[in-house]
Parts: structure tokens; sequence; C-alpha cells
């Protein structure tokens, strides 16, 4: 009997969302198209978008795959060239916010009034190499011209640099991490066709229950030296920034390495404390410490975003997303423009000259 009255309750408020004009989240359907060796990348000429307890996000991507603007007037072509070319995972790729208030959507609408073109490779999941592969195939195969090389550097990209992240594109364009059966097939079907799963989901988050991502989670030990051997990862990172900077040096492009960390990071007392009670002991400087040593001694470049975000957290804001360790878009935007701001004077122009947009209307978020 309860359950006969819960199915007719759900069926009832489904048909009254819908008769409301409320729609289910696209949940990015359509995003990704498989690539490599088992791999990914994002598709090419996507608009889809999704509902979050934190809003509605919206992601288009040009014909070359790559992230852009709605009217995509920063799209890139095939043998364009390009000024700034960032790689990255998810943080890179904006996970949660709209184009403009990604790192790299903001810094291009700034840099775009400027003159400069800059263009977005992140993929979210992607590891180091699987980056790497794609750089290849921009430059190799759609004969993309870089000038400078930005490598995004999360903490889960730099520990894990030498892996390569497989996952099944299923035919909505979702990733999974294997292929379906009916039964599993059916419960997704479900959840993405339903108001009222995405909606309750939402109103759980907004309520204030999972807002905050836990501080003891095993990941997030992992990544501040709770158990990865720093001498292997500093081998690893050693061969990899090696290998990426012989590709870059081959076709004339300079490489940049950003440090993006983990919102934690601002205030790591509950994650050491937390890892405390396991007899775990935690290093906050652990990630960066790494790549600090290994971009000195290739003679790389480093800008390390950690202090804008103490500054913000300083400020009072809450820096991720709810329930989610990716950086908000007041966040993302800020360390962007940022970020922008401290690379601009030292990049070196493309190879080529490059036609800029007559029409800055979509970049009100100049830093000039």
């Amino acid at each position: 009997m309860i359950v006969s009255v819960g199915v007719v309750s759900i069926i009832a408020a489904e048909v009254c969302f819908r008769w409301l004009g409320d729609r289910p989240s696209a949940d990015m359907a359509g995003l990704f198209a498989p690539f490599g060796a088992g791999s990914y990348r994002l598709a090419p000429s996507v608009n889809t978008s999704e509902d979050l307890a934190s809003g509605y996000v919206s992601c288009f991507t040009d014909e070359l795959g790559l992230r852009c603007d709605s009217k995509r007037e920063l799209a890139t072509k095939a043998g364009d060239s390009i000024d700034v070319l960032f790689l990255g995972d998810s943080q890179g790729f904006g996970n949660g916010v709209n184009f403009e208030d990604t790192i790299a959507g903001a810094a291009a609408m700034a840099a775009s009034v400027r003159g400069w073109r800059l263009a977005n490779a992140s993929v979210g999941g992607h590891s180091a190499r699987n980056q790497l592969e794609l750089a290849r195939w921009l430059q190799d195969d759609q004969k993309i011209s870089v000038g400078n090389y930005v490598l995004l550097f999360t903490p889960t990209m730099l520990i894990n640099c030498d892996s390569y992240m497989r996952e099944t594109v299923g035919q909505d364009g979702r990733l999974y991490d294997k292929p379906k059966n009916f039964l599993e097939l059916l419960a997704i079907s479900l959840k993405t066709n339903s108001v009222c799963y995405s909606r309750v989901r939402d109103a759980v988050r907004n309520s204030g229950i999972g807002n905050i991502p836990s501080a003891s989670e095993q990941f997030i030990f992992g990544l501040y030296g709770g158990g990865p051997d720093e001498r292997r990862i500093n081998g690893t990172l050693k061969a990899f920034l090696g290998e990426f900077s012989a590709f870059a040096a081959i076709h004339g492009a300079n490489v940049r390495i950003v440090y993006l960390p983990l919102t934690v990071e601002a205030d790591f007392d509950p994650v050491r404390k937390a890892a405390g009670t396991q007899g775990i002991s935690l290093n906050r400087d652990f990630p960066l410490r790494i790549l600090q040593t290994v971009a000195a001694e290739l003679k790389l470049p480093v800008e390390n975003l950690r202090p804008e975000l103490e500054r913000l957290h300083a400020q009072g804001r809450q820096l991720n997303l709810k329930g989610d360790y990716h950086w908000d878009s007041y966040v993302s935007r800020t360390c962007g423009l940022a970020l922008w701001s401290r690379i601009e004077p030292l990049l070196t122009k493309s190879q080529y000259p490059i036609e800029t947009s007559d029409n800055p209307s979509n970049c009100d978020h100049g830093t000039k």
C-alpha cells in the first residue's frame, strides 16, 4: 500500500512539474565522443546543459570539440592559429559553471579585447597523458598553430600524471565506466528523463544536506601524501613534462604551468584532523612541492593560484560548488582573470597572424 501511494505521488508530481513547464535536466547529454585508445574527448558542435543545485549550466563546443561561448565567437577551427591553448582536467574544463565563468573562458574573453586568441582543450576526467594525446591531434591532424601551452595542473592530474584514462562513451554521449545492460540502461533512462529526480536531488542540496564535500574522503588523503610515493611521482611527472616540452619545442611553442589547488587547501585543518584520526599524516604542500621541484629542474615557469583561493576564503566566500570540490563560478572567474593578468605580459604571440573579433560584446569581464 505504501509503495503504491509513493508511486502514485511521484507520477502526480512528475505530471505537475511538466504541466508547469518544467523539463528534465539534459545532464550534459551528447557531450562526449570516443577518442584515442578507448578514451574520449568533447564531441564537436555540441549544445547541451544540465540543471544543478547551484543553477543552470550550459556547454557549447566548436567544430574541433573545444569548449567555447554560446555564440561561438571564440570558436576554433582546423588550421587556426592560437596564442594560448589551455590543457587540463575537470577544473580546467569548468565542471558546474558556464563558459564565461571558467578559468579559460574568463581569460579568453578578457584576452580577445586586446587581440589575443585563447582556446581550451581541457576535458573532465582526463589525465595529463590524455591531454597530450589531444594536443598532438590538434597540432598534427587539425593543423592548429599554438604559440603557448598552459598546463592547468590540479593535484589529481599531477599525482596521476602517468595514467591514461579510458571510459565507455554511451550512445547518449555520456561517459560510463563499462557497457551497461538493459536494467542499468533502464535505470539511467528513468533518472535522466525524470523531472522529479533532478528536482528532489537539487532540493536536498539546497536544503544544506551534502553541500560541503567530506574532508575525510580517502582520495583527498592520497593527494596530499597519504600513500603516494613522492619519488615515483617526481619521476613520472619529470618524464611527462620533458616529453611535453619536447613536443611543444618541435612546433616552436612555449610551455607554462599553473597549479590549481583543491578548495580544501584554503582551509586544510579539517582535512589534516580527519586524516589524523586514521593515523595518516598529510602535507598541504605535497603536490605543489613536487610540481615546483620538477618544473625548476626543467626550467619551466609555474603560476600558483592558491593565494587567490586563500584571499577569497578570507573574505568569507564559499569556494566550491554545492556538494562538489570544483570551484564555484565566482571563484573560477576571479582566478581566471587573475591568471590572465599574470601571464599576458610573459606570452609570445603565435607564429602566424590571427583575425580578432570586431564584436567584444562577450568580453565584459575584461581586465583592462
